[in-house]
């Protein structure tokens, strides 16, 4: 009896510890070298240097990608939107990373970027994000298994 209680302690403890998974910058590096490699493949102009935590709402997170591309290192940014721990999408070539996540569960930039538009991550679409100087539109990944 001691034993069957142990073992199903032990089995609803890793279940639990499964679900819980905290996606983090580490997470996701390693996430995305094994399901989409291509994000993380570097040149000798364009390399990852690395990779932020905005924030998260319900059973969403959102982390960002900053690149550097060329001789003067410019960078470059890419908004990656997980749920349940899973990759559904990205903005790519954003100029400016978002500042965080309200209460709302609405993506938000800084007041000083210009951007308007509201990104609410638990929709089943994304709209596109405009910035004075561009338009971002969301691209969705093709699921793993």
């Amino acid at each position: 009896m001691k034993l069957k209680f142990i073992a199903s302690f032990l089995i609803f403890f890793t279940i639990a510890a499964v679900a819980e998974i905290k996606l983090s910058p580490q997470w996701t590096e390693r996430y995305l070298f094994k399901h989409y490699p291509h994000f993380l493949k570097n040149s000798h102009t364009d390399h990852v240097l690395a990779f932020y935590y905005f924030g998260s709402y319900q059973n969403y997170t959102v982390m960002g990608m900053e690149r550097v591309q060329g001789d003067d290192y410019t960078p470059y940014y890419t908004v990656l939107i997980f749920k349940d721990s899973k990759l559904l999408g990205f903005y790519q070539h954003v100029p400016v990373f978002p500042s965080g996540i309200n209460k709302k569960g609405e993506l938000f930039f800084p007041a000083n970027s210009g951007v308007t538009d509201k990104v609410t991550l638990a929709t089943p679409a994304y709209p596109v994000v405009n910035f004075p100087e561009v338009e971002v539109g969301y691209q969705t990944v093709p699921p793993h298994s």
